[in-house]
């Protein structure tokens, strides 16, 4: 009995010191650098690129010119 008093607190103990950090997800899963990857990509996607932008000022910068004219 008193070995398994011992191998139970010696997993208590280790148990202890694998305890994640503060600031973790509260199932326990880190961010996967795939996840992080693919939420950037997905942020990307969603704003529009500054070329997008580029063109379009460009476009309506014409339009004015020839409503001036």
């Amino acid at each position: 009995m008193t070995t398994w008093r011992t191998f139970s607190r010696s997993l208590t103990r280790l148990s202890d010191r694998l305890a994640l950090p503060t600031g973790f997800p509260a199932d326990g899963r880190s961010l996967g650098l795939g996840l992080a990857a693919a939420l950037e990509n997905q942020r990307r996607a969603a704003r529009p690129s500054d070329k997008e932008i580029e063109h379009f000022l460009r476009g309506s910068a014409a339009d004015e010119d020839l409503i001036k004219v």
